[in-house]
């Protein structure tokens, strides 16, 4: 049985032209685990292996797969449907959706005549369930899953999250026709592999969408199976900089220092990171000692605002006082620190937001990235604001990271909101020592470069959304 695994385009999140900076993670997952029950898979990255959507089709025709199957975010949704539409006019394999979008919203995209079957949360287990049945060329209810048959639902049920992750064979990284082309902007070593050593996220942050697909309960991978993960990236792909994305790698204080210890003993010549950041109240002086010590350079945060109330309010757990201790300690050990803040979160108003920007400045991070907040499906933000009255756009390819806020509260307009996100960037950065101290702490040509790269990227998006 052939099967194709699509990642739509995310010009919706990073604009025209903007490769994605890192592969599709989830897929390759899936990728792994149907190489190894011995199925024929293709994977498009639509964005680094197709010039346009006809170029795409030809692909899809050539080898006319039994099985498409689309992840997709909430702004890559769209693309991912109009790509099922290009293939439903040409022949009529099974499409099934699955990632983030779907898992929020399965009930509701199961309705478009182009989707056949939504998986719901993690994917190993229910793709391969499913599989052995269409194998046999039947229809059965699988747990995890939304299948259509004729004009009824079948509707499998909850599947129990994973909790032995070490039982999964690694991502399938040979299935990338173009690792090379992958470049995170604070990359400074190619290729860039992204690594998950754990599932789940335990905070209940009412602005997030992943404990949808992973559940709150974190479950941990092996020190053993990361390290040999490691391994295997390094040395058979030939990776130079591998980036952790967990969603809370320091969460479990005593596995993060034997990880730590682990990779210090083996010493292997490669650049980690975060690609998320790290949770700021789960780091101490001995976490961020082992960091140091396997040469991590940058820590981020994230951070959100600068009001009490607000944090408090959606729910981030942060205490204000904390965060400025353990941004201190971090500067003090010498990482280049990075803050992360999202504008327009429930509650604002102008004065939370002047607290935020004003609070970005006494921190002085090296970098702070300032993000509208994007109410996503399935998050009990998306649902107050729906409730409200609040969003004032339905188009989910509108819903990026760096798109224009989609909704508005009664006394800050979606406008307030753009002018403010413009302002904190041109309070934090056009200051001459902070420009000058970003200048100093550039260490090669090609950290100049992808600086420069951000910074264009940045501007392009702060004054034309």
């Amino acid at each position: 049985m052939r099967i194709l695994l699509v990642s739509p385009s995310q010009e919706n999140i990073y604009g025209p032209g903007i490769r994605p900076p890192y592969p599709p993670l989830g897929l390759l997952y899936i990728g792994a685990v149907l190489l190894q029950e011995g199925y024929n898979v293709e994977l498009i990255d639509f964005d680094i292996d197709c010039s346009n959507e006809d170029d795409f089709l030809e692909k899809v025709k050539l080898n006319k797969p039994e099985i498409v199957g689309f992840t997709t975010v909430t702004p890559t949704f769209q693309s991912g449907l109009e790509l099922a539409q290009k293939i439903k006019g040409v022949y009529n394999p099974f499409v099934v959706f699955g990632g983030p979008h779907a898992s929020a919203i399965a009930d509701e995209i199961i309705e478009n005549k182009n989707i056949d079957g939504i998986i719901i949360g993690e994917g190993e287990e229910t793709i391969i369930e499913f599989l052995k049945h269409k194998s046999k060329d039947e229809t059965r209810s699988v747990c995890g899953m939304i299948q259509k048959q004729g004009k009824k639902l079948l509707k499998g049920g909850v599947r129990p999250f994973i909790e032995n992750l070490d039982k999964l064979p690694f991502p399938a990284w040979k299935l990338l026709k173009h690792k090379e082309k992958y470049s995170p902007p604070d990359a400074l070593r190619l290729p860039v592999a992204t690594i998950l050593t754990s599932r789940g996220c335990p905070y209940r942050c009412t602005f997030c969408q992943a404990p949808k697909l992973w559940g709150r309960k974190i479950r941990r991978r092996s020190v053993a199976n990361v390290m040999e993960e490691i391994r295997y990236l390094t040395g058979i792909h030939n990776i130079k900089e591998i980036h952790f994305a967990d969603d809370d790698f320091s969460h479990d204080k005593e596995w993060t220092l034997k990880i730590l210890d682990a990779m210090k003993r083996e010493n292997i010549k490669v650049r980690f990171s975060f690609m998320n950041g790290l949770r700021i109240t789960s780091v101490d002086e001995e976490l961020l000692t082992g960091m140091k010590n396997n040469g991590f350079i940058n820590i981020g945060f994230g951070i959100e605002s600068g009001s009490q109330r607000i944090l408090n309010i959606v729910k981030k757990g942060l205490n204000i006082s904390e965060v400025i201790r353990k941004m201190k300690l971090t500067k003090k050990m010498g990482f280049k620190t990075w803050a992360f803040f999202i504008l327009g979160l429930p509650g604002e108003t102008p004065i939370t937001i002047r607290q935020t920007v004003d609070f970005s400045l006494s921190l002085d991070p090296d970098f702070a990235k300032f993000f509208y907040l994007v109410p996503y499906p399935g998050t009990q933000v998306y649902d107050e604001f729906v409730k409200k009255n609040y969003i004032k756009e339905k188009d989910f390819s509108l819903y990026g990271l760096y798109t224009k806020p989609v909704y508005e509260f009664p006394r800050l307009s979606r406008n307030d909101i753009q002018k403010a996100l413009i302002i904190a960037y041109l309070k934090f950065y056009l200051r001459p020592r902070k420009m000058l101290s970003i200048l100093f702490k550039i260490r090669s040509i090609t950290e100049l470069k992808l600086n420069f790269r951000a910074a264009l990227f940045l501007i392009r998006k702060v004054l034309h959304p």
